[in-house]
């Protein structure tokens, strides 16, 4: 069974270091500290417990003050963690559209807030402080997805950061729509649910 006391003081930790502007390596160190601890101090993706590293699932560079979120990492070993930046590991051209040099991997993000939030429910820590993310990164990717910012999806930000991502992208779902002779609307189809519409 996780320790809460002890993960609450190590987030208590991380939540003054930034809050006093200490530095960003010291934050970072304290960040890697708690994402490591919360994580059972093994890879959530394959268990292994040597060569650890706390991964960035939405990269810091797009969304810098989501660097310090606890719901932005997730405990990977050597192996995995290197597949993650396999192919592309530099500063993306922002100019270009999102994932075209491939350095964002929207489905492994997916993937990798999916395994983390049920991990979370397996271990019941599912509470949001441990998990939480900024609201940036949530807008980030609905734009991503191409939905506005203020698009409804449920649950906490951890659920919505992979719910968001594993929802059809709108470009795609309008044109199956239009395709098919449907009106197109504002919401999204969530993963899990069918939706009917009558004429």
């Amino acid at each position: 069974m996780p320790d809460i006391l002890l993960l609450n003081l190590k987030l208590t930790k991380l939540q003054r270091a930034v809050e006093a502007g200490r530095s960003r390596s010291y934050c970072l160190s304290k960040w890697s500290e708690f994402v490591r601890s919360r994580d059972g101090h093994r890879c959530v993706n394959c268990e292994q417990t040597s060569g650890l590293s706390a991964h960035h699932i939405f990269r810091k560079v797009l969304a810098p003050p989501a660097q310090y979120d606890p719901g932005n990492g997730i405990s990977l070993c050597r192996k995995c963690h290197k597949e993650c930046h396999a192919v592309f590991n530099r500063r993306p051209d922002l100019n270009q559209p999102v994932d075209a040099e491939g350095g964002e991997k929207l489905a492994l993000m997916e993937r990798l807030y999916s395994i983390l939030y049920q991990d979370s429910q397996e271990r019941g820590l599912d509470f949001e402080p441990f998990y939480s993310l900024n609201h940036l990164v949530i807008a980030n990717l609905k734009k991503m997805q191409g939905y506005s910012t203020d698009t409804f999806f449920p649950g906490s930000s951890l659920q919505q950061a992979f719910t968001i991502l594993a929802t059809c992208e709108s470009q795609t779902r309008d044109a199956i729509l239009a395709a098919n002779g449907f009106t197109v609307g504002a919401d999204p189809f969530l993963p899990g649910t069918i939706s009917i519409v009558l004429k």
